[in-house]
């Protein structure tokens, strides 16, 4: 646990809770006593109905199979002993959160880089990349954490298609999605399942509802793969609880009602906080506006390493940049990510100390 004051670190939603929410934290004590393990499949078929209506997307029975997991930690491990079992090679986003790549790397999974930018590029300069991939699989991470760079249909269409001609699998990290406004979700679902190819969707709920680490990650793993899968899956776990599965259908269902309204407002309101508050800094945003983390570029002589430790001598807990980037650490020297998903009230406070910092560090640095 950090002993910052302010701890904007962690991308996991510390929130308080909406009216809505606050009955569903109520209900839980007859919750507790009323959920058992023999309701297991009908709890979890419930909650996955409840996931793919607000998510958007086609829940395919026949075409996927989901594996839920403790975290979604834990199931890029066992995707990641699948790979090195298989002796699989990985293009993998980047920048990308480094316990992904970290534990890629502790498998010995030779790792190839996908610049995240290409999510929005030109058709033409995504296929010129993509033609020049050698490895087995796409690792992408969509929205992507730090930046919010996003696939949209038409690239996601393209990297599909990539892979269903060369055979190729893809695994999909989706755990920012539920920030993605309307205009931007498409059934990425049943692309993948009228492609027919291997692979796999990592979905998580913990970076969007504030439920003390009681969450629903799970993987959505394609035909193909469910073999191999799920003799992995079952070294780890063999079921996860119900309780926390069937708490969390309902605060799902909270952001049914409200559309997604209460979480993203939260982002979309700390956001402006924290962008009126770097004014007259050297630190620029540049991450997309749906994302629920704000990336900061550093336009100043300093290092990452340099403005966090001087925010953290002040109570304010951020990350640098460096870890995001694996083949060159040095990148990340440019950039900071600071979480929205905090209280209001305790991120105007936040951002104020955070603004003030700077705006020292700043003089200091003009000198």
């Amino acid at each position: 646990m950090l002993s910052y004051e302010y701890n904007l670190a962690d991308g996991h939603a510390y929130r308080g809770w909406s009216p809505q929410e606050q009955a569903v934290v109520d209900s839980t004590p007859q919750k507790f006593r009323q959920v058992d393990r023999r309701q297991q499949d009908t709890i979890e078929a419930e909650y996955f109905e409840t996931f793919y209506e607000l998510a958007g997307q086609t829940l395919d029975t026949g075409h996927f199979s989901r594996f839920p997991c403790f975290t979604a930690s834990a199931g890029i491990e066992i995707i990641a002993n699948y790979l090195r079992l298989r002796g699989l090679s990985v293009t993998l986003i980047e920048p990308c959160f480094d316990n992904l790549k970290d534990i890629l790397m502790r498998h010995q999974v030779p790792l190839e880089p996908f610049p995240d930018d290409l999510l929005e590029a030109d058709g033409d300069e995504l296929l010129a990349f993509l033609e020049q991939v050698t490895t087995d699989v796409l690792f992408l991470v969509s929205p992507n954490n730090p930046t919010g760079a996003t696939a949209q249909r038409a690239n996601f269409e393209r990297i599909v298609q990539f892979c269903a001609r060369t055979g190729k699998t893809l695994v999909l990290d989706s755990c920012f999605r539920f920030y993605m406004p309307d205009d931007q979700v498409y059934d990425q679902y049943k692309i993948l399942a009228d492609a027919d190819i291997d692979c796999i969707v990592i979905e998580d709920t913990g970076k969007t509802w504030p439920t003390l680490e009681l969450k629903g990650p799970f993987l959505s793993v394609s035909e193909g793969l469910v073999a191999d899968i799920s003799h992995i899956n079952s070294d780890f776990l063999l079921h996860v609880s119900p309780f926390a599965i069937d708490l969390v259908t309902d605060f799902l269902r909270t952001s049914v009602q409200d559309c997604r309204g209460h979480i993203r407002g939260v982002a979309a309101q700390n956001r402006r906080v924290l962008h009126s508050e770097l004014v007259g800094t050297f630190l620029t945003p540049v991450e997309r506006e749906h994302m629920s983390v704000s990336w900061l570029r550093i336009d100043a002589d300093v290092t990452a390493r340099e403005v966090v430790e001087e925010l953290g001598r002040d109570g304010i807990h951020v990350l640098p940049g460096n870890e995001f980037y694996w083949t060159d650490k040095s990148v990340g020297d440019s950039y900071i990510r600071v979480a929205l998903m905090r209280d209001p009230e305790m991120f105007v406070k936040a951002a104020a100390q955070l603004g003030e910092t700077c705006r020292r560090l700043t003089k200091a640095v003009a000198r």
